[in-house]
């Protein structure tokens, strides 16, 4: 066999990782700097979750508090803060168990789709911002469908993004 192939980069576009604060908008660059939180409530007897986000984890130091003031609200609606860290969420086990959020039905479907996408998609969770605003210009037509794209369409995204900066 020849002499070994010195690899090139790879030509087709930034790999950003990490995710954005739903509170602060800051970059969470480490799975474990995360949090991933909700509200359950009831209404008339009712059960019910609302409010699911990603954010710093509380012990993160430098951040202030992204997370739920839980007893603000407990005050305000009743509602109880719960969470679980941002790495049962990621790999494999983690989509299996935001496939089960998805068929337990105990949590709005969208709000676990879209952390889905977040958590699971390369390049996804930096580019949604503008993937909303390519698609709603008119400047993207999604081939899958509103709100969900292909890896292609991400990174010409981000190429843009990266060029405009």
């Amino acid at each position: 066999m020849g002499a070994a192939r010195k690899r090139r980069p790879d030509s087709r576009g930034p790999r950003p990782s990490g995710w954005k604060c739903s509170t602060c908008g800051g970059l969470i660059t480490r799975v474990e700097d995360g949090w991933v939180e909700w509200l359950a409530c009831e209404e008339d007897g009712v059960p019910y979750t609302k409010g699911v986000r990603l954010v710093h984890r509380a012990a993160v130091a430098g951040t202030q508090s992204c997370q739920y003031d839980a007893r603000r609200e407990f005050q305000r609606e009743r509602g109880i803060a719960e969470g679980l860290p941002l790495e049962r969420f990621v790999g494999a086990d983690g989509l299996m168990l935001l496939l089960s959020l998805i068929s337990s039905r105990d949590m709005p479907a969208h709000e676990i789709i879209e952390l889905a996408k977040r958590v699971q998609i390369p390049g996804y969770e930096l580019a949604r911002k503008e993937l909303q605003i390519a698609t709603k210009s008119g400047s993207l037509t999604p081939a899958i469908g509103k709100g969900f794209y292909l890896q292609s369409e991400i990174r010409t995204v981000l190429l843009w993004v990266a060029r405009a900066a």
